[in-house]
């Protein structure tokens, strides 16, 4: 088994004029059918849902169970209680995304969104059999309104394990690679997307390496102020090897999962 790999991010983006739409776009290039994308979106506020248009783009994603044109919801998480950050998880069936998902339904508040891209992760069906926090399948949140933020602790149930933390910032302040944890070693994959349109905020991935099984936590950053909110979403991505497919076949182009 060898350890997921992060491939690349979209550029992030921002709805701060007329909510109601937002896309994104750059995927990081061809190879990628069948690997893993995250899209993390931060809503800055606490009113109205969330939904996903995975349809912007026809027979490009699929959910993990193979569902064409959708996506697989991990959940919603606190920022704070002044935001929030919605993730979903699924996989790409086009050699070149080009362009990403439309977001929809989020009231009068801004939306900041990113997709993130990686390989060699569990072909399973489900979130128990794709990613896991002490429990298969599980995360765990972290929040406050402070001056640090705290690391979102991840233990791995086996080998190879690709440990993620995804930050979400009320504002739009720079971030950097935690310190201070135990168990392994967080560093950024990707530069945050910090946007001062509308009301601001900040989106970002850390990752870490867990050859063995055993936990990450008690890492820490300093940002630029102590009155914006943060929250971290922690779990950690399973090898290919982990768990096989059941029944499932990726659709392409042209074609649909048969009932």
């Amino acid at each position: 088994m060898v350890v997921p790999a992060f491939l690349g991010a979209s550029v992030g983006n921002t709805d701060a004029a007329a909510p109601g739409v937002i896309s994104m776009s750059g995927s990081p290039g061809s190879g990628l059918d069948g690997n893993i994308f995250i899209c993390q979106i931060v809503q800055d506020g606490l009113t109205g849902g969330i939904t996903t248009d995975w349809t912007k783009t026809p027979d490009k994603f699929v959910n993990l169970a193979g569902t064409p044109d959708s996506a697989t919801f991990i959940g919603t998480f606190d920022i704070g209680s002044l935001a929030l950050q919605h993730l979903w998880i699924g996989r790409m069936i086009g050699e070149n995304i080009g362009s990403d998902p439309a977001v929809d339904g989020y009231s009068s508040e801004d939306v900041y969104c990113r997709m993130y891209y990686f390989g060699d992760v569990s072909a399973g069906t489900t979130l128990a059999d794709v990613i896991e926090n002490g429990t298969a399948g599980s995360t765990t949140n972290t929040s406050g309104i402070s001056a640090t933020i705290a690391d979102a602790g991840v233990t791995t149930l086996g080998p190879n394990r690709l440990a993620l933390n995804l930050v979400g910032g009320s504002d739009d302040n720079l971030l950097d690679a935690f310190t201070g944890m135990s168990g392994g070693t967080w560093a950024e994959a990707v530069a945050e997307y910090a946007s001062s349109s509308g009301s601001d905020a900040v989106l970002g991935l850390q990752t870490a390496t867990m050859l063995n099984a055993g936990t990450i936590d008690g890492g820490t950053d300093t940002w630029a102020d102590a009155t914006d909110g943060w929250g971290v979403v922690g779990f950690a991505l399973k090898p290919r090897e982990e768990v096989e497919p059941t029944a499932l076949s990726l659709p392409r182009r042209g074609m649909s999962m048969a009932a």
